[in-house]
């Protein structure tokens, strides 16, 4: 289940995409039905952000977003991941490890370049969270980089190239 999407067409609807991070409850659900629309026999992931801007008190800026208590956001972050896998469907999420920006007018290429990636908050939930599989997303565009990020971090599962990819797939 994508919920990393910051599309306005997307996330803009208020329960598809990015939307979704601010409702971990439906979020949980949702992946409970895909488990029993498939009779359990697929495998259920999420794909998600490190959050949103909802939760700040003024419109993303880079300014305000670094003026954030970022224990505060780690904690939102947990929130979401400790509720969806309660559910006792989703073990492995996906994650692109940057905000989407939902209360601003961003594009979604502004939402994959200007709020700061923050691969730090997903090392953390690779530590705390030893039961569950994350794999890395957002600004690797190398396999060299994606190999820095396996063994600056042993237990991540993975790490997910995807625009690098698409723009020069022989590259790879």
């Amino acid at each position: 289940l994508n919920v990393g999407c910051p599309s306005p067409k997307v996330a803009g609807k208020g329960c598809f995409g990015a939307a979704l991070m601010d409702d971990p409850i439906l979020v949980r659900d949702l992946c409970q039905s895909l488990h029993r629309g498939s009779s359990g026999r697929l495998p259920i992931s999420v794909k998600c952000r490190i959050g949103t801007d909802t939760h700040m008190q003024h419109k993303f800026s880079k300014e305000s977003y670094a003026s954030i208590d970022g224990e505060e956001e780690y904690r939102r972050l947990r929130h979401f991941v400790e509720t969806v896998a309660a559910g006792g469907v989703v073990t492995d999420f996906s994650v692109h490890a940057r905000i989407a920006v939902l209360r601003k007018s961003f594009s979604p290429a502004d939402n994959r370049k200007v709020p700061p990636l923050k691969y730090d908050l997903v090392r953390r939930l690779v530590q705390d969270y030893p039961e569950l599989r994350f794999t890395l997303n957002g600004g690797i565009d190398t396999l060299t980089q994606a190999q820095a990020e396996l063994q600056n971090c042993p237990g991540l599962t993975g790490v997910m190239i995807g625009r690098a990819w698409v723009a020069d797939p022989w590259s790879f």
